[in-house]
Formats: structure tokens, sequence, C-alpha cells
């Protein structure tokens, strides 16, 4: 048996059903928190048991844990051909794996039930990060015997051979009760890749971070003059590491405070903020003095939680963002959004609930038309049907993933 999968400790009786859910909770994207918070939120309103909790796939255990030089080790990555990348990562992954992962899974394991694997965007493959969680996390929990299931994921579709070769050999020791992901572009990629070996296709789900209202609350939103407009900055770094960018560096620096620029001339108020990653905090510091030259109208936001995240976009009459957990909360507290295109689980989330038309390419659009595109978003606002019918799928799927796991 591998070492990292030595049991810890004597495990305490079992009486309620305690879930684990193991995700990515306390990453520096505080959207990995969102999501992790309100499915443990609704685990518990559903019937689980309230120690309920997550364990963090990267043993991180609060919120604020930033890993040093994070943007410069994806420049770094980013600029090694696949091979040689995969060869680099092995030995660090291989070492935190029996040191720390394994360890911190188990004692986690020790307190729970049931496992649910899940949410974000897990199955995915860049540098065989989530390859080798995964795979430690469903053999850590075969190894304590726990039944699981696969929920709420979003699915990659660029898989090295390596990656592939340990999920597959994880899922055939350790198969799910059940596979419930994200989207549909998701369901047809494991159905085609991975649910042969796992015995399981997958169902489509509502993301657990449509709950954010029924998680963190209502939130007041500005009645004073003209709207409030949230400008969600992320990376160049980070669009680039997990998908095609096709706008430069500092082609979509100017596009950020050009949008600004043009919605605080048409009335506007903005407020700038990011879900937290250290490389997106580094941009929103660069163009600090730039916001602030556009005078009072424009703020700055820095959440430290993500109940702080979801009160910052909650607060917006629209939203305009890169990150797909900014537009999801936003979302559930029914703030229309502008997305912003680089991958395909924002395309497949606009499509979920219909407002498709609302994606654009910075790479296509002038900033300057983008803001009337906003405002006129603000002033729309959702569809009412549509937005209540997700948010009731969303708690339901929830019930089914209790289900799976209690039956």
């Amino acid at each position: 048996m591998d070492k990292s999968l030595e049991p810890v400790g004597q495990c305490a009786d079992r009486r309620a059903l305690r879930v684990a859910c193991m995700n990515v909770k306390y990453s520096p994207n505080l959207g990995d928190g969102l999501l992790s918070e309100c499915l443990e939120h609704a685990l518990i309103a559903q019937g689980a048991a309230s120690e309920t909790a997550s364990i963090d796939l990267a043993g991180r255990s609060s919120y604020g844990q930033q890993m040093t030089g994070r943007g410069l080790v994806m420049s770094a990555l980013e600029a090694l051909p696949d091979g040689a990348r995969n060869l680099v990562v092995r030995a660090p992954l291989a070492l935190q794996s029996r040191r720390k992962w394994g360890p911190h899974y188990l004692e986690g394991l020790c307190k729970a039930d049931a496992v649910a694997i899940g949410g974000g965007n897990l199955l995915s493959d860049h540098d065989l990060n989530f390859p080798t969680k995964l795979a430690l996390a469903l053999r850590s929990a075969g190894a304590s015997n726990l039944p699981l299931a696969i929920y709420a994921c979003g699915m990659g579709g660029h898989w090295t051979r390596e990656g592939e070769r340990r999920m597959r050999k994880a899922l055939a020791l350790s198969s799910p009760r059940a596979v419930f992901l994200r989207d549909e572009i998701s369901k047809t990629r494991w159905d085609a890749r991975f649910a042969d070996t796992a015995g399981q296709k997958a169902e489509v789900v509502r993301d657990p971070g449509l709950l954010a209202q029924d998680t963190y609350g209502p939130v007041e939103r500005s009645t004073g003059d003209g709207p409030v407009i949230g400008l969600g900055v992320m990376s160049h770094v980070a669009v680039r590491y997990h998908a095609e960018a096709r706008i430069s560096e500092t082609g979509l620096m100017r596009w950020y405070v050009d949008i600004a620029r043009t919605l605080v001339r048409a009335g506007a108020r903005v407020i700038v903020f990011t879900n937290g990653a250290g490389e997106d905090q580094t941009v929103q510091q660069a163009l600090a003095p730039e916001f602030a030259r556009l005078g009072p109208a424009v703020t700055q936001a820095r959440p430290q939680t993500p109940r702080e995240l979801a009160h910052v976009v909650g607060s917006c009459h629209a939203l305009v963002a890169f990150r797909m957990h900014a537009l999801i909360a936003g979302y559930s507290y029914a703030v229309p959004s502008l997305a912003l295109k680089w991958d395909d689980k924002v395309d497949a989330f606009l499509a979920s609930i219909d407002r498709s038309k609302w994606l654009l390419d910075p790479a296509e659009i002038r900033a300057e038309a983008a803001a009337w595109e906003a405002l006129k978003a603000a002033e729309q606002g959702v569809d009412a049907a549509v937005h209540a019918a997700a948010i009731a799928e969303a708690r339901a799927d929830v019930a089914k993933l209790y289900a799976a796991l209690a039956a």
C-alpha cells in the first residue's frame, strides 16, 4: 500500500452522514471557495450532518494562502514544450503527494461517511496537477471504504497521456457511485474518455455557486445616481495559461481602463475587483493609479473571503468579467453579466441560462462599445423565470447528490 494512504489515527464512530467535499476550497481564486461553501451549505440543507466540510486538495486550511511567485511559475511552465513541462512537474507532485496531500486527505476522510469530489474545473490536465490530486483523492476514498460521487465539475478537452493514465487507474480501483458534471461539453468529454473505466456516464447538474444568495443572504443594491458596474480584472497570464488569449497583455490592460473611463463618462459608477488570485491582484494594483485618475466614481474592492466576493458582485447592477464564479455568483443575485470570452466553460454557463449573446471577446470589441453593452445589460436585467428555474434546479441537483451518497 502507498505510504501516503496509510490511515491516520483512530476513526470515530460514524452516526450521521458527514460528507467530505474534496475540492480546492482555499484556492487563491475565491470563486473556488464560494462554490465549495455553497455546496457544503446546500448539502446540510438537504439533510447532511452539520460536520459536512471540505478537504482542500492542495492541503490548504484557510483563505489567503498564496503561492509565492505563482504568476512567474505559470509563465515559466507556459514557455516549455508539453513533454518538458510534464517531466519538470513530476517530482514535485510526487513529493507533495507523499508528504502532504495523502496524509491530509486521509485525516479529513477519517471523519467522513461519504465523499463528494467537486466542483470546479477539476477534471483538467494542466501540468498533471489535477490528475495527480484527483487520482490520490479517489484512492484515498477507496482506502477508507467510503462511497463517493463526482459533483459539479467541469472537464477540459486536452489531456496528456500520463494524466489520462493516472485518472483511469484510480477510477478503475475506486469507481464513483455517480458522476454529475456542470455542462454538456464536460459530459460529452467524460463519457468519451472515462465513462467506460468508471462505469458511470455523467449527468449534467447546475453549479452550486448559483446558491450564493442562499448561502450568504441578500445584498442591498445602491439606489444612488447611475448604475454600479462591477469590473472583474483577470491577469493575461492566467488567461493564456488556461486558454487562448487573442488580445495582447498591454491591449488587455488598456481595455480595462478604457471601459471604466467610458462607463464613468456615461454616468455609471465602477467597482474594480478580482476573485483574489495573486496574478489578478498584481494587475489590479498596477492599474490602480489609472483608475484613480478617473475620479471618485471608480472604487477598488479587494474581497478576502467568498462571502465578501459574493457581496461585491451582488451589490452591482451589472458585471463585466472573465472569471466564471464571479459571473455565477452575480447571477445568483440576479445581476446580469457581460462575460468576457476565454474558456469554453464560460460559454457553456451562459448557454445554460440563455445569455449567450452577452459573451464578448475583448480582442474583437472595443472597450467603448462593450461599456454600452454593459449599461444595456444593467437596464434589462435577467429573465426572472429563467433565473428562478436555474436556482431551483441547483437546489434539486444537490438533493440528487445526497441521495446517491446516502443510498
